[in-house]
């Protein structure tokens, strides 16, 4: 699974664009891991707690918390721009182009919270 993943995030960095959402997914369970990219900071790392059963939040606070990974609260907006309606909380950590974080992050997710073996395929969107 790392080589994949490890791939699919060189992949990323070598095609990426200002306000790009990248998601790895699962596609039987639709379980998740995204990145935001920014061009001054690079790849952000996030996992919102919506993603996550009781048990996968507990073993996420585990195994992300180990690597210094913590939740944030970030507010929802009704538009850009607009009034904040809502929070969301979840898991956030700065990347930059650190591919062997990234690697280790995705990892963590897929192996230890979610449950899936190194066999485990999973398929690269990138929205912008």
């Amino acid at each position: 699974m790392k080589k994949r993943v490890e791939s699919a995030i060189r992949l990323i960095l070598e095609n990426i664009g200002e306000g790009w959402f990248i998601i790895l997914e699962e596609p039987d369970t639709e379980k998740f891991v995204q990145f935001a990219y920014d061009e001054d900071t690079g790849l952000i790392f996030d996992l919102p707690f919506q993603a996550l059963d009781e048990d996968e939040l507990v073993r996420a606070r585990q195994v992300l918390g180990e690597v210094g990974v913590g939740d944030e609260v970030a507010s929802i907006f009704d538009s850009p721009d607009g009034e904040a309606v809502g929070e969301q909380r979840s898991f956030n950590s700065m990347v930059g182009s650190d591919v062997d974080q990234a690697v280790d992050l995705v990892h963590r997710v897929f192996t230890y919270v979610y449950g899936f073996d190194d066999k485990t395929r999973f398929n690269v969107t990138i929205s912008c």
